[in-house]
């Protein structure tokens, strides 16, 4: 008689969610060996809203435009109900300047240095 384990079929090793994993933990220690995870953190092209852009551009010409998570929430918490669905419906269907997150602007690197400047197309 052959035990109910003995018939389960085992499941791979590395499935598909452990070979994402493994991927990943490759990316994060090739990316600490460059100084970032590029994969995670998209080119500029030094063309319209970024024109002015180049490899010495500091964190400060960023935020200029992109604003910080903590000051998002921040204001977000501040909104009465109405205030906060127009809000988010805004947010929705607008192509806005991405969220920087708090631990990228307290980061040593500056944003160009993870986010590469490319010249235009």
């Amino acid at each position: 008689m052959v035990s109910r384990s003995a018939a389960r079929p085992r499941p791979a090793r590395f499935a598909s969610g452990g070979v994402a994993a493994a991927v990943l933990v490759a990316a994060a220690l090739a990316g600490a060996n460059s100084g970032c995870i590029t994969a995670f953190a998209p080119n500029i092209r030094a063309e319209e809203h970024h024109g002015a852009m180049t490899s010495q551009s500091t964190r400060g010409a960023c935020l200029k435009c992109h604003e910080l998570e903590s000051h998002m929430a921040k204001r977000m918490v501040g909104m009465d109900p109405a205030t906060l669905e127009r809000h988010m419906v805004e947010m929705n269907k607008v192509i806005r300047p991405p969220l920087v997150a708090d631990w990228m602007a307290k980061d040593r690197r500056g944003c160009v240095e993870c986010h590469a400047i490319k010249g235009g197309r």
